[in-house]
């Protein structure tokens, strides 16, 4: 199985398990599944599918980490595992989150439960949350499992 199969399949799971937990929600109620530039898996999270600059959006991206090295041939290449998983939202004018505490919860939840290392991304105010937008961001902070004896994913 290839590194990019794995991370649709854990897109895919995760995309159902948040689905669920989204259920009848009067905020983020829509997930639109895309893929990157690259064609690893994202998720975007929003209120009805409005993903425009200042709505409450919560992008989560699954990307492979690169080889140290190329294949002979000078082919980068991804491991099977580990991947990291992107968890990116607008600010709002005051310097918090605009998705509400809750369903940016439910994302990051459901997140870590995949045993893959969590990168949070903040989105500067005034800047719809895009692909784009999320490869500008810094990391905020990383979550690693800390015990985790059989890193599979």
């Amino acid at each position: 199985m290839q590194s990019i199969n794995k991370a649709n399949a854990v897109m895919r799971d995760l995309v159902a398990a948040l689905n669920l937990r989204y259920a009848g929600s009067s905020n983020i109620n829509f997930i639109r599944q895309a893929a990157d530039a690259q064609n690893w898996p994202e998720a975007f999270l929003s209120v009805g599918g409005n993903e425009s600059e200042g709505q409450p959006v919560i992008l989560l991206r699954i990307k492979g980490i690169q080889m140290p090295a190329p294949d002979v041939f000078g082919n980068v290449q991804y491991a099977y595992s580990p991947h990291s998983l992107e968890v990116g939202y607008e600010l709002n004018s005051a310097g918090s989150p605009t998705p509400i505490a809750s369903d940016l919860l439910k994302a990051v939840f459901e997140s870590t439960k995949t045993g893959i290392t969590l990168l949070q991304k903040e989105i500067a105010h005034g800047t719809a949350v895009t692909e784009a937008s999320l490869n500008a961001a810094s990391v905020v902070s990383e979550l690693n499992d800390l015990y985790w004896a059989n890193k599979g994913v």
